[in-house]
């Protein structure tokens, strides 16, 4: 029998009992995975084909010598296959290889070869799960239920405390999936109004009139409600000036905290001190070890996650809470932590004055020579050169302003000079310690060279150390 089928049950845990009847009936001849490779121009499907075959019983009575013929499809090879009409089957015929029936048990399956097999059990079996290392596990963020009523601006923020001081009481920094950067975040200046379950809002006048205009949008829905299409939110033992979702653990988010998202598209750990409350895309532990922090963000557990954290449109992963909680962390020696401490409060330090220091150029872009949006090309400042600066700032300015004359490019090299330059050196900064961290990692859980060496021939997408910075030796 042969099936083409979505690749999810492979690793997930409600596949778990048809992985075993499979290994049980010593039934695998043939899997190929071509995982993201684009079969359909619609939809990211995880395809792959298996072929089964159930064997005499004779067959079972010896099944160590069995060998099961296997293949991760490279995303890219399929386009260039398919565009030059090459064979299909020729390209897995020579690219196959080999694995004992063994290896496939009700565990989660793995394709690649002993090495990669061998690798991962060694940094599974050094590490101990991350709830048991961080003495906790991840809490999800909050989800308000409507944002456009909880969530609001400096300048209104500003209003409300004004109207009513103790309104400050309730009003919280907010951050968002898309403010997670690595090492530290990059908050947008949201502010959320948490009415948390229970508050009493009458405490809070200014508060109360502001969401007033939303109230049909905020109401909960009864129970016993009928109807085509209710105009407020979700059933639930809530108020309908309260924030949506319970939150019991809300005095977690005041505490410092090591934040992720909850859809990875590369390693992006980032560590908080300034009691943000995020939304219900990130996850968090309330625990700001620096160390677990350096671990998370490294390129070991970036390639032990591509091969454990289930996979998601366009190469994403999703560190959801179940398999978080069990992910290996090795314990450092003291002399290890302390190294990998140092380089990770460096990194802080250059992330967040990197942010504030491109904050104020783009301000100055923006009041000295009208470039209202910076684009792709100046948001990544850092990479270009005079020429292509300058080249960018001419596209981005309005139509009404001036033309570039000499005056302006001489201000423009200035500020180029001042302001782009130390950011190219605190990257180049940043790039050194990355590394230092990566190797450092790799000691904790006690890699040697051939394993290293495995790690870096086997890297998935977006490994570290070319994650906005510059392509890495190793690769």
């Amino acid at each position: 029998m042969s099936y083409i089928v979505t690749n999810k049950w492979m690793r997930a845990g409600y596949g778990q009992s048809l992985r075993a009847l499979f290994a049980q009936e010593g039934a695998l001849e043939r899997i190929i995975d071509f995982g993201h490779s684009p079969i359909f121009e619609d939809a990211d499907v995880f395809p792959c084909i298996l072929v089964l075959n159930k064997p005499q019983r004779h067959d079972l009575e010896d099944t160590s010598e069995r060998q099961v013929n296997v293949l991760n499809f490279p995303r890219e090879e399929l386009s260039r296959i398919l565009q030059k009409k090459q064979s299909l089957n020729s390209y897995v015929q020579e690219k196959s290889h080999s694995l004992p029936h063994y290896r496939f048990t009700s565990a989660p399956w793995n394709l690649e070869g002993s090495a990669v097999d061998d690798l991962l059990a060694k940094i599974r079996r050094v590490g101990i799960p991350l709830t048991e290392f961080a003495g906790l596990k991840p809490y999800r963020g909050v989800l308000t239920g409507l944002n456009e009523a909880f969530l609001i601006d400096e300048r209104t923020k500003n209003r409300l405390i004004h109207d009513d001081p103790r309104c400050a009481e309730i009003i919280k920094p907010y951050l968002r999936g898309q403010d997670i950067k690595r090492w530290s975040a990059e908050w947008a200046r949201v502010w959320m109004i948490f009415t948390r379950r229970g508050i009493d809002i009458d405490v809070y006048p200014a508060i109360k009139n502001y969401l007033l205009p939303f109230r049909e949008q905020l109401e909960p829905k009864p129970k016993n409600w009928v109807g085509e299409q209710w105009a407020g939110r979700k059933a639930g033992s809530y108020q309908w000036y309260e924030i949506q979702d319970a939150v019991d653990y809300w005095s977690l988010f005041e505490r410092p905290k090591i934040m992720y998202q909850e859809i990875q598209f590369h390693p992006a750990y980032c560590l908080d001190t300034s009691g943000l409350f995020p939304n219900n895309k990130v996850f968090f532990l309330a625990n700001p070890n620096l160390y677990l922090l350096a671990v998370l963000n490294s390129p070991l557990m970036w390639w032990h996650n591509w091969r454990y954290l289930p996979h998601m449109k366009d190469e994403a992963l999703s560190p959801i809470g179940e398999k978080m909680e069990v992910l290996p962390i090795a314990s450092p020696t003291d002399t290890l932590r302390m190294e990998i401490e140092q380089a990770v409060t460096r990194l802080i330090q250059i992330g967040r004055a990197s942010q504030e220091a491109r904050q104020l150029l783009f301000d100055w872009l923006r009041l000295e020579f009208e470039v209202q949006e910076p684009g792709r090309q100046l948001m990544n400042v850092v990479d270009l050169d005079f020429q292509t600066f300058v080249d960018e700032v001419r596209k981005r300015r309005s139509k009404t302003a001036k033309k570039i004359t000499p005056a302006t490019l001489k201000a423009l090299q200035a500020g180029y000079t001042e302001q782009i330059e130390p950011l190219q050196q605190d990257k180049a900064e940043a790039l050194r310690l990355e590394r230092k961290i990566g190797d450092l990692v790799n000691q904790a859980y006690g890699l040697t060279e051939e394993e290293i060496a495995v790690l870096w021939k086997t890297a998935p997408p977006r490994m570290p150390f070319n994650i906005g910075l510059v392509a890495d030796a190793h690769e």
